[in-house]
This record gives structure tokens, sequence and C-alpha cells, in this order.
């Protein structure tokens, strides 16, 4: 029984030193030199077209929102009424 504690301990104690342990540094690969590129004329970029974000274009009309705005509905207090 002693002897099972002491390994559970021993474990136990492997495991909390080796969370504690730096991590392993990862060797930086050597640098490697360019090498000579051909100057070869490239395709120019053609033009995208430019981004619109549609829901801020729509969130943001207020013309529209007023519109598609859904009315309030008046509700009697709960005070008012039998029962």
């Amino acid at each position: 029984m002693k002897l099972a504690r002491l390994l559970h301990f021993l474990l136990l104690v492997s495991f909390i030193l080796g969370a504690c342990a730096p991590a392993a540094i990862p060797e930086t690969p050597a640098p490697v030199e360019p090498t000579d590129v051909p100057d070869t004329p490239t395709a120019a970029p053609t033009a995208s077209p430019k981004y619109v974000d549609e829901c801020l274009a729509c969130h943001t009309d207020q013309e529209k929102l007023t519109l598609l705005a859904v009315p309030e509905v008046a509700h009697e207090a709960e005070s008012k009424g039998v029962g």
C-alpha cells in the first residue's frame, strides 16, 4: 500500500514538473539564398469591383428602415379589466 502511494506521488510530481517545464524551442531553418528569377512580363492585375457591404448599406438607409419598421401595438395596462 505504501509503495502504491509512493508511485502515485512520484507520478503526480512528475506531471506537475513536466507542466512547468519550458516549452521546447524549435530550430529555425537555415536562411535560403534567393535565386535569380528571369524578368518575364506579368499580366497587369485586373480591376476588381469595389466591395459593397450590403448589410451596412441596408441598415444605415434611414428611409428604408422607416418603411420596414413595424409599428408598436398599444397594449392595455395589466391592472385594467375584469379579473
